[in-house]
């Protein structure tokens, strides 16, 4: 009697039934999502590179949060207050 042959069998076997069971199925499919995931940020540009290209585009992104804020503006502008006509209209 040869047993590896026998713990060949046994070991598809148990390989058929894991892929019965919805846990392991689940869990190879997030070992998939997570390869395929770490090929894309492996073929991702070098982050020098990237940092010399992105500093005109963080600095007009800053400004543009800045003025939603309401941070930077016009100092002529207030804010805040009340309008009030100076000529009553009729």
């Amino acid at each position: 009697m040869n047993p590896i042959p026998q713990l060949d069998q046994l070991r598809r076997q148990m390989a058929e039934e894991l892929t019965h069971i919805p846990q392991y199925r689940a869990l190879k499919a997030l070992e998939r999502f997570i390869a395929d995931m770490s090929a894309i940020y492996e073929h991702a540009p070098d982050l020098t590179m990237s940092n010399e290209v992105d500093e005109p585009n963080r600095k007009i992104a800053q400004a543009i949060e800045n003025h939603l804020k309401g941070e930077t503006g016009p100092a002529s502008i207030v804010k805040n207050a009340s309008y009030l006509p100076v000529h009553r209209v009729a």
